[in-house]
């Protein structure tokens, strides 16, 4: 880990580097996991899709379910935090912009199992889509719209937000601005995908930044935000 030295940090990144990043997934749920993804991977559903974000660097309009799985960054070590982050943080009430075919999600719910989990997805065909698949999950509310809409009519509060729809800098800005009527103090804000462009990596450095946001790490992939006003201003790299 860089950033400030490790021995001078907040018992928050002490907590998350030490407590959370080290909790094992059972063998249960990343068997169950592993044949959803499987499942995903060998089907041959063809959905055509309306991309609201600012889209995939290699899949086309006509998109099949299978290879919609194959480019998710829900898979691997990094469902597995998101796993860790439900798991250790047992948020209440949680956001997901951007369902796809509910990976992400997935993971979230089996961390958080007494959480409830609104998940918005803008284009109406995947959405269907997920909204099948995650029927299994009662605490799992999945949303057609687009996030600006979503997140001008929300009146809840959320512990954990997960950005996962929309790479362009600027409308994660936008959406960022547009959450804080959503968040409390120790609201956790997780960004994927922040190095996907320059355009988006120049907007997670302005992030890392401001002021509003008291502490921020970098996983490389993702981004952690979250905006405690009781800590110093802190950034950390951390290899995960």
């Amino acid at each position: 880990m860089s950033g400030r030295r490790y021995e001078r940090s907040s018992p928050e990144i002490k907590d998350f580097v030490d407590v959370c990043l080290r909790i094992p997934i059972p063998h249960r749920i990343r068997s169950e996991f592993k044949s959803y993804y499987q499942s995903l991977r060998e089907s041959e559903e063809v959905i055509k899709f309306t991309d609201l974000g600012a889209g995939s660097k290699r899949l086309k309009t006509e998109r099949s379910i299978a290879a919609i799985a194959k480019v998710s960054g829900s898979y691997g070590k990094f469902g597995d935090l998101l796993y860790r982050l439900g798991c250790h943080f047992q948020p209440k009430q949680v956001l997901e912009l951007g369902t796809s075919v509910g990976l992400g999600t997935w993971m979230l719910a089996k961390g958080c199992p007494d959480a409830q989990i609104t998940t918005i997805e803008g284009c109406p065909n995947t959405y269907n889509f997920a909204r099948k698949a995650l029927a299994p999950f009662p605490n799992v509310a999945c949303v057609n719209n687009s996030f600006t809409d979503f997140l001008q009519s929300n009146d809840k509060k959320f512990d954990l937000v997960y950005i996962d729809g929309d790479h362009r800098g600027e409308k994660v800005s936008e959406m960022l601005d547009m959450l804080a009527q959503s968040m409390h103090d120790k609201t956790i804000i997780i960004i994927d995908d922040v190095r996907w462009s320059r355009d988006m990596f120049e907007y997670w450095q302005q992030f890392k930044g401001m002021k509003r946001y008291h502490l921020t790490m970098d996983l490389f992939r993702m981004g952690i935000v979250m905006n405690q006003s009781h800590l110093q201003k802190e950034h950390f790299v951390i290899k995960y």
